[in-house]
């Protein structure tokens, strides 16, 4: 991974879109079980801050289960997706 700009850390978010109650029932968060960037009592924490109910699949994969697990990420991703619709 290359580094960020600092604007990614500097800029104010917008308010977030799984936030909507239109997303109720279709989120999904991949939690990291071995990051070590984003240790999981962290990941844990942001997911009890956003107040809305998400439905957690857990890779034991670093930071980057995109690079790390891509086939995983995938499939996991798609089996979600289906069961939306």
């Amino acid at each position: 991974m290359i580094p960020h700009a600092l604007a990614a850390f500097e800029t104010p978010a917008t308010a977030p879109a799984w936030a909507e109650k239109e997303f109720d029932g279709r989120r999904v968060y991949i939690r990291t079980l071995d990051d070590q960037c984003n240790p999981l009592f962290l990941q844990d924490m942001w997911l009890k801050k956003s107040e809305v109910s998400w439905e957690i699949i857990d890779l034991k994969t670093s930071h980057c289960p995109f690079i790390s697990v891509p086939e995983e990420v995938v499939e996991k991703t798609i089996n979600a997706i289906e069961r939306w619709f």
